[in-house]
């Protein structure tokens, strides 16, 4: 699948959860988000403008992004709902960043070094999970159908 083909592919299945999608698909769609979406950010520092694009492009981007890569879990057998679990885990964990500061320094005073070991332990958390998330996308697609459908892969070999 070329980098255009998977573009309209993934825009084309915008808010579909079922079904499989093959690594290319997901992974140029990545780089088509993180190419257009350092663009704006790029130019929202000259063109005050470009950061509701920015905003604009996130929000538009969002399902559909959240769609291929629940169909990429799929391809390799796994739930999509463990994308599901590892948003809610890294949302709970960054407010736990956010608020221990505020609960620490209440009451211990000034206790710095207690806030770097949480934030420390926190953010080892959420790049353990990052990292964990990313070779599950990397790996090649589970051979044959599986309950989310046929392999994109050897479907795409046959026609």
């Amino acid at each position: 699948m070329s980098f255009g083909e998977a573009i309209k592919s993934v825009f084309s299945k915008y808010a579909t959860f079922s079904g499989r999608a093959r690594r290319s698909e997901f992974w140029y769609f990545y780089l088509f988000y993180v190419l257009v979406g350092s663009g704006l950010s790029f130019l929202s520092i000259w063109i005050p403008v470009a950061k509701y694009l920015y905003i604009l492009f996130g929000l538009g981007v969002f399902l559909p992004y959240t769609a291929v890569t629940v169909r990429r879990l799929h391809d390799m057998g796994k739930s999509g709902w463990f994308l599901l679990v590892f948003m809610v885990v890294s949302f709970l964990i960054s407010l736990l960043m956010f608020l221990v500061k505020d609960i620490i320094t209440t009451t211990n005073g000034d206790n710095s070094m207690t806030v770097l070991i949480v934030y420390s332990i926190s953010i080892f958390i959420i790049l353990a999970l990052a990292i964990w998330l990313i070779v599950w996308l990397c790996r090649d697609s589970q051979p044959g159908e599986n309950k989310w459908g046929p392999n994109p892969k050897e479907t795409a070999q046959v026609e």
